[in-house]
């Protein structure tokens, strides 16, 4: 059955974001595509289907993994994240590299693992004091321990950046952090990986053996470089158009007071698709090309905007992510709105309850 809402990824646009970025960084570095989170959003089998040639995905946990091992049994996976160690053995088994992040969970890797192969990523802390060994002297010790241990393979050393443009003293600092840890490792034998879609765009000498893209890949990290096209575009139609007079509410718990008569139109999308409350006479959406304020509170299915200088009728599209005339509605507007991070965006909207419409 058919929604008025559309959840539309154009995956030919993820394609040639892909071969932009790779022919940014060469064909001596490689890409792992960070795919976490149901592709941020954008449906995980689609997307790692449609990428060919990327040398890793990048997930969060085992269980991100053991996803894709299910459509694709090729293509290097890298669990970022913290390792269940109840995973270790399906991980060994299924070709899935993990990250390793101190001297601790290395012994206990070895313990569970009883001689069988893994590939291991250490990840180093150099600033985001999140996870990752924060100590030369710890990371010494663990390039040890592994090549005592021939079932172990450092196949990388990686970091993670805490900040972009908004500090990129900060991410210069970390860069040089980073490069007391990598000189004890062979570059030609062991992946070095720093740069996220920032970095990989806007500093070559950060791409070293690998870059790990996603924001950029699904072309919303602003650079003017590359032209990134948006993979993601969310549509609704016009359902319901009336009129309201002067001194009338409209909403839930009559937060919105027409100032004046008004025409108000009605779209079928609310915050159980996504569209966040907290947008309720706070944000604006694209009709034909004209901006159109939300008004009163959103509704859990519906909400309703103010079309009282727009040409417009019932079926008319709604554009809440993506282009209309001149117009580009992006998640950084959704971000300032809420004041959250656009990646969060990417996640709310709830495909499950539109048409998922591909193009390819």
């Amino acid at each position: 059955m058919e929604n008025f809402n559309n959840y539309i990824v154009n995956l030919s646009y993820l394609k040639s974001n892909f071969k932009q970025i790779k022919k940014l960084v060469g064909k001596n570095v490689k890409v792992c595509a960070m795919v976490k989170a149901n592709a941020y959003g954008h449906g995980v089998k689609d997307v790692c289907k449609a990428l060919r040639g990327v040398n890793f995905f990048g997930v969060a946990s085992a269980f991100e993994a053991s996803q894709i091992r299910k459509f694709n049994k090729k293509t290097g996976i890298l669990i970022v994240g913290v390792v269940n160690i109840s995973s270790l053995i399906w991980c060994s088994e299924n070709n899935v590299s993990v990250a390793v992040s101190s001297l601790t969970e290395l012994y206990q890797f070895i313990e569970i693992l009883c001689g069988k192969q893994l590939k291991l990523h250490i990840k180093i802390n150099t600033g985001l004091n999140r996870i990752g060994v924060s100590s030369v002297t710890e990371f010494k010790q663990m390039l040890k321990v592994v090549s005592e241990h021939t079932n172990l393979i450092l196949e990388g050393v990686f970091t993670h950046f805490a900040t972009k443009l908004n500090d990129v003293e900060f991410m210069v600092k970390q860069h040089s952090n980073f490069l007391q840890y990598t000189k004890f490792v062979n570059p030609s034998k062991v992946i070095v990986h720093a740069a996220n879609s920032f970095a990989t765009l806007m500093f070559p000498s950060y791409h070293h053996g690998m870059v790990r893209c996603g924001f950029n890949l699904y072309g919303w990290q602003l650079d003017y470089k590359l032209l990134l096209k948006p993979v993601l575009n969310i549509t609704s139609k016009i359902v319901f158009i009336h009129r309201v007079k002067r001194g009338e509410s409209v909403g839930y718990d009559r937060t919105f007071i027409a100032h004046k008569n008004m025409t108000i139109a009605v779209l079928p999308i609310g915050y159980a698709d996504g569209f966040d409350r907290r947008l309720s006479n706070n944000f604006k959406v694209l009709i034909n090309g004209e901006w159109a304020p939300v008004i009163g509170n959103i509704c859990m299915d519906v909400c309703m905007v103010d079309v009282s200088n727009i040409n417009c009728a019932v079926s008319d599209e709604v554009v809440l992510l993506g282009r209309s005339g001149g117009q580009e509605l992006t998640p950084y507007a959704y971000a300032k709105a809420l004041d959250t991070s656009p990646y969060e965006i990417l996640l709310k909207f709830r495909s499950d309850r539109m048409n998922r419409v591909l193009i390819k």
